[in-house]
């Protein structure tokens, strides 16, 4: 479905608390953002496992219960920094979004979860992936961002650009992330290389490299699967600027950066504002808040 311009959104001052004092960060249209602490860990393992398998094709085809079990390591991870992030739409999440520090690792670290043998060949392109990085410092890593069809897909891109914009405002300085989608790679927008290398850096690993440090069956599949992960390292200030914004809108066929950037900074503003509040009321030190 294509994505399309949601209705005006809410003012940032028309934050709703409910739910153990869990805020509504925008309405946009029939959908409702929250931390994705409004919701349980089931719930939200249960929508990554129906969202997760659309082209990526080292998710396709795996047992249900393995996929809810990576959503719920997803949850886990990103309940670290409390970034995480749900779209609900007449009492059900529908799109959610999990982001977390690149000093905390992969998916499964410390997630007190054992890593089922089917998705050997996504946790070795995770493992790549992370391997290719050369980080500049602090930097956010935007770990899944999905939407379960037919609901608008430019929720994608609201949750995946409040994410930076968050990172930006938590002070990191750059933000990780890559795709396996060959959808989005053939798009273009925020997964081409465009910018000065120190603003946005863009590059690939191919499965048949990912292939040659694996072993038996893993091997095997990267090898013919014979796919790429498609990388990229932004500097944040870089992000909140027109010509990422503009990138970032073209992935989701938004027409303007403003049809993007205005949501997306509610979102990420009512959000940071929470986290705050969070702190000051159990007397939390953090560096960033």
């Amino acid at each position: 479905m294509l994505a399309t311009a949601l209705p005006a959104v809410s003012s940032i001052e028309g934050c709703v608390y409910n739910q153990g004092d869990i805020p509504s960060l925008a309405t946009l249209g029939d959908y409702t953002m929250y931390p994705m602490e409004f919701c349980t860990e089931d719930q939200v393992a249960k929508l990554f496992s129906k969202i997760c398998q659309r082209g990526n094709p080292v998710l396709q085809g795996r047992p249900v219960g393995d996929l809810i079990l990576l959503g719920k390591a997803m949850y886990r991870k990103a309940k670290l920094e409390r970034l995480g992030q749900v779209a609900m739409h007449k009492g059900q999440p529908v799109a959610l979004g999990f982001s977390w520090d690149v000093a905390d690792g992969g998916v499964w670290k410390d997630s007190g979860l054992e890593m089922p043998a089917s998705l050997a060949a996504h946790a070795a392109c995770g493992k790549a992936a992370f391997e290719s990085l050369n980080t500049r410092g602090q930097t956010l890593f935007g770990g899944f961002f999905g939407v379960l069809p037919p609901h608008d897909g430019v929720l994608f891109g609201y949750l995946a650009v409040s994410s930076f914009m968050m990172g930006h405002q938590l002070g990191f300085k750059d933000g990780f992330q890559y795709t396996l989608l060959p959808t989005l790679n053939k798009r273009g927008g925020v997964f081409q290389k465009f910018g000065a290398e120190e603003d946005n850096m863009n590059w690939n690993v191919r499965f048949a490299d990912i292939a040659a440090g694996s072993e038996g069956v893993v091997s095997d599949e990267l090898r013919e699967l014979d796919g790429n992960v498609n990388l990229s390292l932004s500097s944040l200030n870089y992000v909140m600027g027109e010509e990422w914004m503009a990138r970032a809108a073209a992935t989701v066929r938004l027409q303007s950066t403003e049809q993007i950037r205005r949501p997306s900074q509610l979102i990420a503003t009512n959000h940071v504002n929470w986290l705050k509040r969070q702190a000051q009321s159990t007397n939390m030190i953090t560096s960033r808040l």
